[in-house]
């Protein structure tokens, strides 16, 4: 029989998956899905890592959304299921009550992943794998009500049963107190009269009449001066009440049986029901995980590559959230052309944290367990995750930190292959560091050369060489503050990193004699090396800070930009609007002039005919204006030039007729007066004025110098005077 494949529990332990797990069954509801989610493992089986990732992330989204999944959560009932397999047992009442709700809460979530089928295709999916038997819920429930006991009507004969014990009861309860009034008129009974021993009525009589009432003592008082006395003639009725409550059991156990007997064929349905629950209470404490850490569902590449983008460490997201400090998201690939990187940087800088984040959630991920990631991440499956991190000095076998990581490697160079991704932090440390860099750098070599995939962190100049070698192995370091001394986290893709040993030690305050001795002791191509490490760190640091003030300007830029053309497009909007209603009010002040005149004729003239005559006029003259015909044929435009004509002949002979009627009225002169002031005239406050060429009129509010102050209704303005005509005296 082939064993089955896992990852080395090494591995889980050095990348605290249990950690993560542990976190995830807080979440749990049951007893059992709390245990099992401790005992979750990473699979490699891609069909099924995907499919319990997408169920995990439909659950996640119906905890974000409007449509949260209806109660799921039940007490397992496997070990109740247990006793069909043993003739004459029964399965008690409130545990078959329990199993009917599981079988209604199962029918309740089939027909919410129906109706919303569009949003959890995997989750209806999984639930129509089981059989559905409602005749099994409704078996229980016409036998058990909702308080977990068995019905009146399970039976006729506990039907029978239970009423004549609530008739003997209500015989009790006559009797007693009939005999409680005699003998309390007798004076034999102490002042709490009665009370109960072992759900008997019994009569609290003072000693010295024990002997006077007739029953069975059942108990005394502490200090003796009360005796518990049952009546003889309640007695009787009692033990008729307790041969009835055992009858009533017994029927009970019968009906039990029965019950039980039918439940029998359907072992094998209900266990799957009770699985599929324990399931779907792990699905929602990985889906209340993920939420915690924000977490999403990661793609599959179809080749062999791994991308994260803005991945965090989830441990270490929660311990920093709830300290209030920033957590900084690492973005890490791997590829057939970038298989090995090497990083490089100072203590404390974050590169074991770098290598355990790649780890952790890739075991997570092919454990079905969302990641806390961009969306756009994307992850491969490895069979193989081979891990040596942290001080592994074993006293148990003698070994030392370097022996047992010698061990360790033994076992690499056996496992390692293509599906292979190994972490391994502070590479070759532990021994001489020429040597051990040596043996290091020899290892690096071979698992190169088995195309296996990996990241390791290291202090040795000679690893960080080894990039320049081998076209598919890449440094990166982890991003120092030189100006500040102190790391910033972000991990850099493309360039070896330096320790900047001698710059912490200046930081700290060691004397800079012991560390200028230090340093003539160091190799001075090593201390050149590094200079210039340090140096390249320094010009990348400031061409990304560079780099992100101009990002910042321009997205300022951009923004005022917006700004500018919303605005002048609010300008446009309010000038439009002002030269709307500027039309307005220049309309309405012409209608008022013309209707002024209309009726200034009629009142002279005293002729209704004529007023109507001209009202019409005007009307049709408007309606031309504002109803122009466009699409004219060469015959409308014929008639139209000939209906222009007519008006204007009407026109004439309205204006000649107005004529002679202001000559009749000897105000010709005066017309001519008006004319002429129109043509030059002195202008005075109050006098209604218009600027030359312009239809709209105002009136004159003030006048200075060679200025007037022009008053249109709804604002002012100041015009010369040369540029007005005259309309209307004061």
């Amino acid at each position: 029989m082939r064993k089955k494949q896992t990852i080395h529990p090494k591995a889980l332990q050095d990348l605290e998956f249990d950690q993560i797990l542990k976190h995830i069954s807080q979440y749990a509801q049951s007893e059992n899905a709390k245990q099992e989610s401790l005992r979750i493992l990473p699979e490699f089986d891609k069909l099924s890592i995907i499919n319990k990732l997408n169920i995990t992330n439909e659950y996640l989204s119906s905890l974000e959304s409007d449509n949260p999944l209806p109660y799921h959560y039940i007490q397992p009932f496997e070990k109740e299921l247990k006793k069909l397999d043993v003739e004459n047992t029964f399965i008690e009442p409130k545990d078959l009550l329990n199993i009917a709700k599981a079988i209604e809460i199962i029918q309740n979530l089939h027909k919410f992943f129906i109706k919303f089928n569009t949003y959890f295709p995997f989750l209806l999916e999984q639930i129509e794998v089981l059989k559905f038997h409602p005749e099994i819920a409704k078996l229980i429930n016409t036998k058990i009500d909702a308080y977990g006991e068995i019905k009146d009507s399970a039976s006729e004969e506990l039907a029978n049963i239970r009423h004549q014990i609530n008739k003997v009861y209500q015989e009790i309860l006559q009797v007693f107190a009939q005999e409680k009034r005699k003998y309390d008129k007798l004076g034999y009974l102490a002042d709490i009269k009665e009370s109960q021993i072992e759900d008997r009525n019994v009569l609290a009589v003072q000693a010295a009449f024990r002997k006077k009432v007739k029953g069975s003592l059942l108990g005394t008082s502490k200090t003796g001066s009360i005796v518990f006395m049952e009546p003889e003639a309640t007695g009787q009725l009692q033990k008729r009440l307790f041969n009835l409550k055992y009858d009533e059991k017994q029927e009970v156990i019968k009906i039990l049986k029965e019950l039980t007997d039918a439940l029998r064929p359907y072992k094998p349905i209900l266990l799957s029901y009770n699985r599929y629950l324990i399931d779907l209470d792990i699905i929602a404490a990985k889906a209340k995980f993920a939420k915690e850490i924000s977490a999403v569902k990661p793609q599959f590449s179809k080749d062999k590559s791994l991308k994260l983008v803005k991945a965090y460490h989830p441990l270490l997201k929660i311990t920093n959230e709830k300290m209030g400090l920033p957590v900084v998201p690492q973005n890490i690939e791997l590829n057939e052309q970038k298989r090995i990187i090497i990083i490089s940087g100072p203590n404390a800088g974050g590169k074991s944290i770098s290598l355990k984040t790649v780890g952790l959630l890739q075991l997570m991920a092919q454990a079905g367990i969302l990641i806390p990631v961009h969306e756009s991440s994307r992850l491969s499956l490895f069979q193989n995750i081979l891990t040596d991190i942290g001080d592994n000095q074993s006293i148990e076998n003698q070994l030392s930190t370097y022996s047992y990581r010698l061990k360790n490697m033994r076992n690499f160079l056996r496992k390692i292959n293509p599906d292979t991704l190994f972490l391994i932090d502070e590479f070759g440390t532990g021994s001489d560091p020429d040597l051990g860099g040596a043996l290091a750098e020899a290892f690096l070599e071979e698992f190169y050369r088995k195309g296996a995939y990996g990241i390791i962190t290291t202090h040795y100049n000679n690893l960080k060489l080894i990039a320049d070698k081998y076209p598919e192995i890449i440094n990166a370091h982890m991003e120092f503050d030189t100006g500040n001394l102190q790391p910033t986290y972000q991990l850099n893709i493309g360039q070896a990193g330096s320790s900047f040993t001698f710059e912490v030690a200046q930081k700290i305050g060691i004397p800079y004699s012991i560390i200028n001795k230090a340093k003539k002791k160091v190799d001075k191509n090593k201390v050149k090396f590094d200079r210039t490490l340090t140096k390249m760190q320094r010009e990348i640091k400031d061409m990304k800070d560079l780099q992100a003030q101009y990002d910042a300007l321009k997205i300022a830029l951009k923004e005022e930009q917006k700004q500018q053309v919303e605005l002048n497009k609010n300008l446009l909007l309010k000038l439009n609007r002002f030269n709307k209603l500027y039309q307005m009010e220049n309309d309405l002040l012409k209608a008022g002039e013309r209707i002024s005149k209309l009726f200034e004729d009629y009142f002279k003239h005293q002729n209704a005919k004529r007023l109507t005559t001209q009202v019409f006029k005007w009307a049709e003259i408007e309606k031309n204006k504002k109803f122009p015909q466009l699409d004219k044929t060469k015959k409308q435009s014929k008639q139209s030039r000939i209906k222009q004509q007519k008006e204007k002949k009407i026109q004439a002979q309205i204006k000649n007729e107005v004529t002679t009627e202001l000559k009749n009225k000897n105000v010709a002169k005066e017309l001519e007066k008006i004319e002429i002031k129109t043509m030059k005239f002195t202008p005075k406050i109050g006098d209604q004025v218009r600027i030359k060429g312009s239809q709209a009129n105002a009136t004159i509010e003030k006048i200075e110098k060679n200025k007037a102050l022009l008053n249109y209704g709804r604002f002012t303005a100041s015009v010369p005077i040369k540029e007005l005509e005259l309309v209307l005296r004061k």
